[in-house]
């Protein structure tokens, strides 16, 4: 029933607690080339269902089996973007993403199923789990169809305020971004989940500075600063602790103040690289140029450029690429013709 690759562990968790059966029925399948490996590279052998037998066992499954599976499908699914959540947030774990990259079309499966069975705040936690993920490897407008399935009056409090988060970092209209992040933040303040404070925070935040309310930025992230270390495991939110100094980076270019904003820009590599996080600074800020270019801030995309640059690991060749790309459309952007060439 599943489409696409998968794992002998995802098989194995899905028909729990009938693991041991269906793994030698899976064997059976396997030496009737019936299941065939699939093409995806990676530390774990993946499968994939032959196409027909796919659909026959879809079209041939009892209804109570076929529950059987669904049920399956979204425990797996929710275990899993519970742990993958926890592991990019907590460390930056790049393998972490590239497995809700492989997995995304089950754990699609798993939400569908979640929804469909009115376990809403379930999927809200797995839609929070894994939006960011999404995020990172440029399925933002499919983490966006997620939360329309979702509706505010069918979830808790907590429900609502990680729908919201998720919402936040779907949006790219800066008003709706601080009205979501906003709203997130004080739900998530009434749940008293501080990570969640801190998370919608730099939403917030960041919203704020494309709107020009520079004040108004600074002062949300000083609050996520404040509670973050009052209240936050840093260790265990190293993507709160690396984007706070970013944004009090990107609020001081925006002042004209370009040494300050390199000076927190720094001091958030040296956070993540204290913590042994494999988050990116550099990448954000070529994201950030990215976005600045677009707005037409040509010389404070430049400015993030020539810091992402400075502080990009030299062996880290598709990083370096990136900012070559993004280098290139800004110096077209301002003329300079020859430089966008190279």
């Amino acid at each position: 029933m599943v489409p696409g690759s998968f794992s002998l562990a995802t098989v194995d968790a899905i028909a729990a607690p009938d693991a041991a059966d269906a793994v030698g029925a899976f064997a059976e399948l396997i030496e009737h080339f019936l299941v065939a490996r699939a093409d995806d590279t990676g530390p774990v052998t993946r499968y994939r269902l032959l196409e027909p037998v796919r659909r026959h066992a879809v079209e041939t499954l009892e209804p109570a089996d076929r529950e059987h599976v669904r049920r399956g499908v979204a425990r797996w699914a929710l275990r899993t973007g519970r742990e993958h959540g926890a592991r990019i947030r907590g460390r930056g774990d790049m393998t972490a993403v590239e497995r809700v990259e492989t997995d995304r079309h089950v754990l699609r499966l798993g939400f569908d199923h979640l929804v469909d069975t009115g376990q809403y705040d379930a999927a809200a936690e797995l839609l929070w789990s894994v939006w960011l993920p999404l995020w990172m490897t440029g399925h933002t407008h499919e983490a966006h169809a997620w939360t329309n399935r979702l509706h505010e009056d069918d979830l808790s409090e907590h429900g609502r305020a990680r729908w919201l988060v998720a919402r936040a970092g779907s949006h790219r209209v800066a008003a709706d971004l601080f009205t979501t992040a906003e709203r997130a933040m004080h739900l998530a303040e009434r749940t008293d989940d501080a990570s969640l404070v801190v998370e919608a925070a730099i939403f917030a935040s960041a919203a704020a500075l494309r709107l020009e309310d520079l004040d108004g930025s600074q002062t949300l992230l000083a609050r996520a600063d404040v509670l973050m270390k009052k209240r936050l495991d840093v260790e265990r939110d190293v993507w709160a602790a690396v984007h706070v100094p970013i944004g009090y980076g990107d609020g001081a270019l925006l002042r004209g103040d370009r040494a300050a904003a390199a000076r927190h820009w720094r001091a958030a590599a040296d956070t993540a690289r204290r913590l042994g996080s494999d988050f990116s600074v550099p990448a954000v800020l070529a994201e950030c140029a990215q976005a600045a270019r677009s707005e037409g801030r040509l010389d404070d995309a430049a400015v993030m450029l020539a810091a992402a640059a400075e502080l990009s690991p030299r062996q880290d060749e598709r990083l370096r690429t990136q900012l070559a790309g993004v280098a290139a459309a800004v110096a077209a952007d301002l003329g300079d013709v020859a430089s966008a060439q190279w």
